[in-house]
């Protein structure tokens, strides 16, 4: 699928006229310098390639060795459904074991209760292949995990992507800047300076908002088809001319 591209109008815009008048004569001056500021705003639309995905594994205990025991079995399965998964074998991680002391406040006696300890691991993983995305789900789910965060989406083409949505914010801002100085009758000029906005993470937006992603006896969970889109803003100075 082709990238589609969109391109907008920031709300917010405001023309700088900077006037340098030289005296030559009584009730008379001369306009030496004028730029405009405006902004630009683009997006470019990809398909995801790949999403990036962690699970945790908690559990609590009287002892350090049970909660650390207890943590490392089910993370085991966890590493040995993840075999079975179309991922990328260096992204997985099974981290390092988290192991504190846990309390809980008792309002008759004010004091904190002693509940044990907490042992914690975190899995990542990198799959290769979305149409697997609702087996990996399914399968960190039956097989123990404590929390699975919501997958991150990525591509390969974010960079190419973000170029190009670079080149749409700019000729947004130009255009804003031609509109405002026909509107001044002035005649536009090069740019002075151009800066760009800070860069955001592509955002994952699905094709059918109202479906979900859910578990239980009836559906498992799905990967809901969608588009990534990677935004970009500048801001640009442009010199003008009577």
């Amino acid at each position: 699928m082709l990238p589609t591209t969109t391109g907008r109008h920031s709300p917010k815009r405001e023309v700088i006229l900077a006037f340098c008048r030289r005296a030559s004569g009584p009730f008379s001056a001369t306009i030496a310098a004028q730029t405009i500021s405006v902004e630009g705003k683009g997006a470019v639309e990809i398909e995801p390639e790949y999403a990036r995905m962690s699970a945790s594994v908690s559990h609590t205990a009287d002892t350090t060795a049970d909660a650390r025991a207890m943590v490392d079995r089910v993370m085991s399965q966890l590493l040995a459904g993840v075999e079975e998964l179309p991922v990328t074998k260096d992204s997985i991680d099974a981290g390092h074991i988290r192991i504190q002391p846990r309390y809980r406040w008792n309002p008759r006696s004010e004091t904190q209760e002693f509940q044990g300890y907490e042992a914690t691991r975190v899995q990542g993983l990198k799959l290769t292949s979305l149409e697997s995305l609702g087996d990996a789900l399914q399968m960190l789910s039956e097989q123990g995990a404590t929390t699975v965060e919501t997958p991150q989406y990525g591509s390969s083409q974010t960079s190419a992507a973000r170029s190009r949505a670079l080149a749409i914010a700019f000729d947004d801002a130009k255009a804003y800047a031609e509109t405002l100085t026909k509107a001044a009758r002035l005649i536009l000029g090069p740019p002075d300076n151009i800066s760009t906005g800070p860069q955001r993470a592509p955002v994952f937006r699905a094709m059918n908002r109202a479906a979900r992603a859910v578990m239980s006896a009836e559906m498992g969970p799905r990967y809901e088809p969608g588009q990534l889109s990677v935004s970009a803003s500048v801001s640009v100075v442009f010199s003008a001319t009577l």
